[in-house]
Order: C-alpha cells, then sequence, then structure tokens
C-alpha cells in the first residue's frame, strides 16, 4: 500500500477538466480568428469580446497551474512540467502580444499554448498513472 495521501486530481478530475478549459480556449481564438461570424451567427457575439477571452485564458491558467502543483508533488516529471510552463507562458504571452496589436500572431501563440497545455494535462494523467499503477488517475 501507498503511503501516498489522495490529491485532489484522484480520477484526474484537475486534469480532464483542465484539458477541456485549455482545449476550448484553443478552439475559442481559432473560431474567433478564423469565423467571428459564426458566434455572431449563433448570438454568442459577446464570445468575441477581451473579457471572454481573458475569463478562457483566466481559467485555463487556473487548471495548469494548479495541476503543475500537484502534479510535481506527486511525480515530479520535468516533461510535465515543461509543458505546463510552455503552455501557461504562451498564453501569457499571446495576451501580451495580442493587446500590443499583433492579433494574428497572438492568436496562433494562443492556438499553439493552449494545445501544450491539453498535452501537459493529459501527460499529467498518464505520470499519475505511472506513478501509482494501483489508482486509475
Amino acid at each position: 500500500m501507498s503511503g501516498a495521501s489522495p490529491s485532489p486530481t484522484h480520477g484526474g478530475g484537475v486534469d480532464r477538466l483542465g484539458a477541456v478549459a485549455s482545449a476550448t480556449c484553443a478552439i475559442h481564438c481559432a473560431v474567433s480568428s478564423l469565423l467571428p461570424g459564426l458566434f455572431i451567427a449563433l448570438g454568442l457575439g459577446g464570445m468575441l469580446s477581451h473579457e471572454a477571452e481573458w475569463t478562457l485564458t483566466g481559467v485555463a491558467l487556473l487548471f495548469a497551474g494548479v495541476a503543475l502543483v500537484i502534479g510535481w508533488r506527486r511525480h515530479r516529471s520535468f516533461a510535465v512540467a515543461l509543458a505546463f510552463g510552455l503552455g501557461i507562458c504562451g498564453l501569457l504571452l499571446a495576451r501580451y502580444v495580442e493587446e500590443t496589436g499583433a492579433l494574428g500572431l497572438g492568436t496562433t501563440l494562443a492556438i499553439v499554448a493552449g494545445s501544450t497545455l491539453v498535452v501537459g494535462h493529459l501527460s499529467n494523467i498518464r505520470a499519475a498513472r505511472l506513478c501509482n499503477p494501483d489508482r486509475q488517475a
């Protein structure tokens, strides 16, 4: 029996929700950039606002930060920490670049960073399973 205490990621809840939040953020950036009329046609024009962008970014960053800390304490995987670090820094850089007016570059960075966070969350689930195979993470 393992001496590890139960963690909030038991069942991978934080990482599963984080992967959904990060994917939603990346998809939102792609649709906002390529098909903004789709949001308007669906009556979701508010999703094109800076507030919506910052909210999605904040949620993705919150889940990534929590999952990074819990995952590091659990399995200390450098690769997982690197994915989270690159994704977090990438999203922050994307928001900064967009605020300075380089929308195309900011959007591309946000899509790549959001996708990197999805990889981080999925890798975190896998590393937790490998660390403690008796538990389903």
